[in-house]
């Protein structure tokens, strides 16, 4: 079973095309998820619906009562994050962002600025290439903008804004991630710390040593692309 087109169209206009649970923008990318599941006489209705992102809805379904791990989410938390996003999408306008939240997005948005500016860390991302070795100091900016994500001001009001800040933040984790991993210490006569894929790699595992460096420079495009995309539209919407 299924839901039919006109639920999953009112469903899609409701959330914008926007993950329920970690609100980043889809597009295509979206599952349609029944919050009560069909086996549990679960009706494909616009009220049993949750729209999620691959990876939410991937972590909805992974529970497994037999052996618990963590908590389940349940139909009543999923149909509140449902509700909390569908009212969002709703105050805001859509794609026209309301006078009265202006000031509160632009707030958000020069905020993220001043955390990444393009002329600080984003440049570096932009031109570094990571076979070279850098200050561990380059990426403090992506730290800090990763930390504040997690204070509930910290959002914008306007979804399409929102989904591109969750984009940038989880763009942002992923590429520190991978660099948590691949980059070591490198010995230096200086107090300044520099990190680098250890050079020693290109002689005993050439194959690590090129993933490595083709990884990080990878997401560090990944971290730009989202950056660029999010500025590019809070310029046009917040007008600054």
């Amino acid at each position: 079973m299924s839901f039919s087109e006109d639920v999953a169209q009112r469903v899609l206009v409701s959330c914008g095309r926007h993950c329920c649970l970690c609100h980043k923008f889809c597009g295509t990318r979206i599952e349609l998820h029944h919050i009560q599941a069909v086996g549990d006489r679960g009706e494909d209705t616009f009220e049993n619906c949750i729209p999620l992102c691959f990876d939410c809805h991937a972590e909805v379904k992974s529970y497994n009562p037999r052996h618990p791990k963590g908590r389940k989410y349940s139909e009543a938390e999923l149909e509140e994050h449902r509700n909390r996003w569908y009212t969002k999408v709703q105050d805001s306008g859509g794609t026209i962002v309301q006078p009265e939240y202006l000031d509160l997005d632009r707030t958000v948005f020069m905020r993220i600025r001043g955390l990444l500016p393009s002329s600080g860390v984003i440049a570096f991302l932009r031109h570094h290439h990571y076979g070279e070795p850098c200050l561990s100091a380059e990426h403090h900016g992506l730290w800090e903008f990763c930390r504040e994500c997690d204070l509930p001001e910290f959002e914008f009001i306007d979804t399409d804004l929102e989904g591109l800040r969750v984009e940038l933040k989880q763009n942002t984790l992923e590429f520190l991630e991978v660099a948590g991993r691949e980059l070591f210490r490198v010995e230096t006569t200086g107090n300044e710390r520099y990190v680098a894929v250890p050079a020693e790699w290109k002689d005993s595992d050439w194959k690590r040593y090129d993933k490595a460096v083709a990884t990080l420079n990878e997401f560090a495009n990944d971290v730009i692309a989202a950056y660029d995309s999010l500025i590019r539209l809070g310029r046009r919407k917040l007008a600054v």
